[in-house]
Parts: structure tokens; C-alpha cells; sequence
């Protein structure tokens, strides 16, 4: 096998160990896999932005296709992602010539967040993945909220984001009203001072917020 092929098929392996996890996420997504709640979200994410949408642009990157967003952020809840963040998340924005005459077809996968400019969004973020640096929000829509005037919601319209939970100790009247409200828009205010109080005071760490039995 010559150097060239062998770097071909290298390619070719490499985009095959990504696209097939990324199969079964959408399949399992299709078939309503369990609702992440809350707890579930703040668990797994590494950092939560709230911000707008000021960029998004789409290409290539070791051959493999990308969309890339920037975020102007307004608030750093977890972790220190500085004024402004971009990152790149799998598929593209609308297929895209190749530049060797094809056309590659791999858009934003089925049941991921797609962003559009001038939108104001609060982002639950997975680590970037080890090999590429792709990074897309935990439980894929459910991790990625919208905000609309004083509303807020995800791609599951909030259904069972407080199912399962259990709360040790009083909560602030605007907190109770949020957890005791079965799904929807939530009011975008409440919804951000709880899970910045969260963070700030390790609920999760410390109990506050546990899975209930």
C-alpha cells in the first residue's frame, strides 16, 4: 500500500470512528432515549454560557465537516470563556462543494442544535472531544436553551427538565414556582438565578440537588 493510500485510508477510518457514534446518538434520539433533567444537564456539562449568536460559518477540518458558532457572552455561569467563544460542532450549515467537484452532503445531523445569528441562547457545554476539538451542548437539544422576550426554553420545550430531582432545604418562592411547573417556556429571569445559584453554591456537590428515589 503507498504512503498516499495509506494516509487516504487512515482519513477514511478516522471520519468512519466518528460518524458512527454519531449514527446511533440520532438513532437513539429518534426513538425518545430518556429526557435529561436538570441535574442530569449541570452534571455532565463543562462550562454554561448565556449569550448571542454573532457568527456562524461552516468548512472543512481534516476533512471532516464543521459548522462553527461564536457566541458574544453576556454571562460565564461555569467556567471563563472570556467576552467572546467559538466553537466547531459536527455537520455543516447546507452541503458544500468539496473542491474536487463533489459535493459533500454531511449537515448538522437530525436532533442537534442549529443556531442562527442574533439569537439569545443559554448553552450547556460538553467538553471538546479529545481528537477533533468538536464540541456541541450536552443531551444534544436539550442542552442548548433559547430565550425569547422573558421566556426561556430548549428543544424539548423544558419537558421533564425538574423530573426526578429532589431538593433539600427551602427554595426562593421564584425557584419553587420553576420546579413545580411540569414543562414549557419557563420565566427566563427565575430559570437563569436558579441555575446561577446552583453553580455558585455547588448543589451538586454538596446535595442540594440529588436524584430522587
Amino acid at each position: 500500500m503507498t504512503n498516499a493510500k495509506r494516509c487516504q485510508f487512515r482519513g477514511f477510518a478516522l471520519l468512519v470512528s466518528i460518524i458512527i457514534p454519531m449514527l446511533s446518538i440520532n438513532a437513539a434520539h429518534a426513538s425518545q432515549i430518556k429526557k435529561q433533567n436538570l441535574l442530569e444537564l449541570m452534571r455532565h456539562t463543562e462550562s454554561i454560557i448565556v449569550g448571542t449568536v454573532s457568527k456562524k460559518e461552516d468548512g472543512f477540518q481534516d476533512g471532516l465537516p464543521y459548522t462553527e458558532i461564536t457566541i458574544e457572552i453576556g454571562q460565564n455561569i461555569k467556567g471563563d470563556k472570556g467576552s467572546s467563544y467559538s466553537f466547531r460542532q459536527f455537520g455543516l450549515i447546507k452541503p458544500k462543494p468539496t473542491g474536487d467537484g463533489r459535493v459533500n452532503l454531511m449537515v448538522t445531523p437530525p436532533g442537534w442544535p442549529t443556531y442562527s445569528v442574533g439569537e439569545n441562547v443559554m448553552l450547556f457545554l460538553n467538553k471538546p472531544a479529545s481528537k477533533t476539538g468538536f464540541q456541541t451542548t450536552v443531551g444534544l437539544t436539550q442542552g442548548k436553551f433559547v430565550i425569547r422576550g422573558d421566556k426561556i426554553s430548549n428543544g424539548l420545550n423544558n419537558e421533564e427538565l425538574f423530573a426526578r430531582i429532589k431538593f433539600s432545604g427551602p427554595l426562593k418562592p421564584t425557584h419553587q414556582d420553576l420546579v413545580s411547573q411540569p414543562g414549557g417556556a419557563y420565566a427566563a429571569k427565575a430559570f437563569l438565578s436558579l441555575v446561577r445559584t446552583a453553580v455558585q453554591e455547588n448543589w451538586v456537590t454538596k446535595g442540594v440537588m440529588t436524584d430522587a428515589q
